[in-house]
């Protein structure tokens, strides 16, 4: 992996920990449920998602940059699908559950690609997947337990988001070694 590609992986990835953590914590039961909850966050990362997945395709990590984009799209059109259904007749839950699906089959496919490309971003699209289709099946049935479980797996799959991330940093240093003011004269 080259310089540009690690740091390219390391802010991806820390966008996708952070936006994970904070739509999970609610559904994880740690607080309540509150309207557009973490939501206001989603356009930014969307848009850092879709720069980095632009320069993880550039620099030829074409996992790293269909992960990103699926992760901006993701987040993007879940803010606009929770901002258009915040009306007063709202949508379904169950027509909700099918925007969740959706992603984990996408997601599962990514994952099934993703068996050479290490441990922790397999696990990590693992988690992923797993996450939303838990989050489809509350939404079809109902069930708290799959809310939470889906709120669970999204923290787990969040902290090993920041461990991809956090990988990352060392092989960036190597390559380009932090330098002080003074060795620069």
């Amino acid at each position: 992996m080259n310089n540009k590609a690690a740091i390219t992986s390391t802010i991806g990835y820390m966008c996708l920990a952070l936006t994970g953590w904070m739509l999970s914590m609610p559904n994880a039961g740690w607080f309540e449920p509150v309207q557009g909850h973490g939501t206001s966050m989603m356009y930014p990362l969307a848009l850092v998602l879709v720069v980095m997945g632009i320069l993880a395709f550039v620099n030829e990590t074409a996992l790293d940059a269909i992960i990103f984009f699926g992760g901006a799209g993701l987040f993007w059109a879940g803010h606009e699908f929770r901002r258009m259904s915040a009306g007063a007749a709202g949508e379904p839950a169950h027509y909700a559950a099918w925007y969740y699906f959706i992603w984990a089959v996408f997601f599962f496919y990514v994952w099934l690609g993703s068996f050479s490309a290490g441990l922790t971003r397999m696990l990590f699209l693992l988690g992923l997947w797993l996450a939303l289709l838990a989050l489809a099946i509350h939404d079809w049935t109902g069930a708290r337990l799959f809310l939470a479980l889906g709120g669970y797996i999204g923290l787990i799959t969040s902290i090993l988001a920041a461990l991809t991330s956090a990988m990352a940093v060392p092989r960036t240093s190597a390559v380009m070694p932090f330098r002080s003011s003074t060795a620069a004269k």
